[in-house]
């Protein structure tokens, strides 16, 4: 009663303002970026149909610089792995095979366009290479900074999701409204909707909540039962599951103890109107061999 207490306070508290902005966030966020990049004068391209909006997300492939052989303490030396391995040939050969899998969409994982390596030029590159894939960046995962703003900026990717690092929330909202880029809380140690909501302040214009279904279920969180609290603040879904609560064991989706159908359905209630990034970092198989069997099944238990 005193969490339900707790929950209910803080949405409360939120002013019909910021409400209204948030579910215009995605369109303010999208066309703010591309003042940002000065393609002001071209029109953003049309949210697609709820089960086209699935996107294959490349953190998947955190253990595929050691043949798909890791334990998950270890994510930071694959993260710099990652980066030194990740050349215009490493990128072109990632893409099509997200593309041979039937995604038209990806959420890029930091380490597959670092700052620290990218430049202009580079992240046109990039892009263009999605592009030649058939492939459209929906999302940036990693860690909220100046750097990685300026990388979804020349990206044209409308939000990053991931950590706030050592930001302020007063900081991490100044920052999103000089880039009009907007920023995703992704859950991992919260262990209730409110502890979510209390991490982005209850939320705002520019801070939201990305929702990981399998970090709900490792920390043992109803999860649609809190996709459902944080209602208008879940602005990007990575949809996980998980082997036990406890741990973080990824498996098939629909296969774990995370109730991901009810979540989707939790999604479609809220009126959530972003993407559904697929999310499965094994420890111990490649990722693509159940790739276009977990886009298949999300489409198939999508409400049309």
């Amino acid at each position: 009663m005193r969490e339900s207490n707790l929950i209910h306070g803080t949405v409360d508290r939120i002013q019909r303002r910021n409400f209204l902005c948030s579910t215009l966030g995605t369109i303010v966020t999208l066309a703010g970026s591309r003042e940002v990049l000065g393609l002001e004068g071209k029109k953003p391209l049309p949210p697609p149909a709820r089960k086209s909006r699935i996107a294959f997300n490349t953190a998947n492939l955190v253990a595929r610089v050691s043949n798909y052989r890791f334990e998950l303490s270890h994510w930071m030396d694959q993260h710099q792995k990652t980066i030194a391995a990740t050349d215009e040939a490493a990128w072109r050969a990632i893409c099509r095979e997200i593309a041979a899998t039937g995604f038209k969409a990806v959420e890029i994982w930091e380490a597959h366009a670092s700052p620290e390596v990218m430049s202009l030029e580079r992240a046109r590159l990039w892009k263009k290479i999605l592009e030649d894939a058939g492939l459209r960046p929906v999302a940036y995962a990693g860690t909220l900074r100046r750097e990685s703003l300026q990388m979804a900026a020349w990206m044209e990717i409308p939000h990053i999701d991931g950590g706030l690092g050592s930001l302020s929330l007063e900081q991490a909202t100044s920052l999103c409204r000089e880039f009009q880029i907007g920023f995703n809380l992704e859950n991992h140690p919260e262990k209730s909707a409110a502890e979510i909501l209390k991490k982005i302040g209850g939320g705002n214009q520019w801070l939201g909540v990305c929702v990981d279904t399998g970090w709900l279920g490792t920390q043992g969180v109803p999860a649609a039962e809190a996709i459902k609290t944080i209602g208008p603040f879940v602005r990007h879904a990575h949809i996980k599951d998980v082997k036990a609560a406890g741990k973080h064991e990824t498996c098939l989706l629909g296969e774990g103890i995370v109730n991901v159908p009810a979540c989707l359905k939790a999604l479609s209630e809220i009126k959530y109107a972003g993407w559904y990034s697929w999310e499965d970092e094994p420890e111990d198989r490649n990722p693509f061999d159940s790739a276009l069997r977990n886009r298949q099944w999300i489409e198939n238990q999508l409400p049309a």
